[in-house]
């Protein structure tokens, strides 16, 4: 693997510490959370950040959101960036909580696909938004692949 110009060993090897380079010794692990897992921190939280390819280079916004079933429902104003930016566009979706006293948390993250929910007027939950505005259109992600990684502390 080769990271910033360092080629790390695939060896037991102990790794020299060069100057000025933190190698993290803070004792924290991080673990990888299964499916279940995440859909689960999801529906318990009302706002995440989803981030796409926009006109203007990479762009992330904080947006409310609510689970259906297995897609992430968002709502937005139709002249905004993410309401105009095409119906079907790939994109990223995260949820994470930190606590930096503690030193330890987990962040969930959404890869799919977004289009404009034509149930969304129907039977489709629609979240609740905290700005004001016309923020009728409603989008959905189809998720195509979720993961998640949890930090627990070394004093754990």
């Amino acid at each position: 693997m080769l990271l910033a110009g360092i080629r790390a060993r695939d060896d037991d090897r102990p790794t020299r510490r060069l100057r000025g380079m933190d190698v993290g010794d803070g004792g924290g692990a991080l673990a990888e959370l299964r499916e279940d897992e995440c859909w689960n921190l999801l529906r318990e939280r009302t706002v995440g950040r989803v981030g796409w390819q926009g006109g203007n280079g990479p762009t992330i916004v904080p947006v409310n959101y609510v689970i259906d079933e297995r897609a992430v429902i968002i709502r937005t104003a139709p002249f905004t960036d993410l309401g105009r930016e095409g119906s079907v566009r790939e994109l990223a979706f995260e949820v994470d909580d930190i606590d930096p006293v503690a030193r330890s948390g987990w962040s969930v993250l959404v890869r799919g696909r977004r289009r404009l929910d034509p149930e969304a007027y129907g039977k489709t939950p629609r979240p609740e938004v905290w700005v004001g505005g016309s923020n009728w259109l409603v989008l959905r992600i189809e998720v195509r692949t979720i993961s998640g990684r949890r930090l627990t502390s070394g004093a754990q």
